[in-house]
């Protein structure tokens, strides 16, 4: 797991009509602590987004930063990673009817990710790290986890393997950005 590559993951730039707008009051905040919610019978948020049921891709962004993914990918994240991610039931309306088939992407492992300007670099803190003055490397890996969030930007990212495993699927909507391994 600690030779795997680190890579972010973001919803594809297609402009604001391809963004769900939350419709509902709900506490953003929530999302973005690494908060188990509790689950519920009706969906937890309810969105709209301005385009046709079909034309739909499997990850959306929403205004308040949370990702939407489809139902046809819900399985790679419960498979690979069940303890890292919860899927929070939405509702989305669309131009040409309501859907139930999305899942908010509500990601438990929080990390502090530093992002080395010089460099252009993220790499994941540890609560315990050192700095030494020594030349080292610094392994780019999720501490075993498969996906997590920066504490400080709310960037997700996910371990090679989940890229894979995604991109196998063919998932639409969905872009990654490479990071870099470097030397300390």
């Amino acid at each position: 797991m600690s030779g795997e590559r680190l890579y972010r993951i973001e919803a594809e730039a297609r402009g604001n009509a391809w963004r769900a707008r939350v419709l509902t009051g709900i506490q953003r905040f929530r999302f973005f602590k690494g908060e188990l919610l509790a689950p519920t019978e009706r969906p937890y948020v309810v969105l709209s987004i301005s385009q046709d049921k079909g034309t739909l891709p499997d990850l959306i962004e929403s205004d308040m930063g949370v990702l939407l993914i489809h139902e046809r990918i819900a399985p790679i994240f419960m498979n690979l990673c069940p303890y890292d991610v919860q899927l929070v039931r939405v509702e989305l309306h669309t131009t040409t009817g309501r859907s139930d088939e999305y899942c908010a992407l509500n990601v438990l492992r929080r990390f502090e990710i530093e992002h080395l300007e010089d460099s252009g670099e993220y790499r994941p803190l540890s609560s315990e790290r050192l700095y030494f003055l020594s030349h080292q490397t610094v392994r780019m890996n999720l501490f075993g986890h498969m996906i997590a969030q920066d504490v400080n930007s709310q960037r997700l990212y996910v371990t090679e393997r989940l890229k894979y495993a995604l991109q196998a699927k063919m998932v639409t909507g969905l872009a990654f950005k490479k990071t870099k391994e470097k030397t300390a």
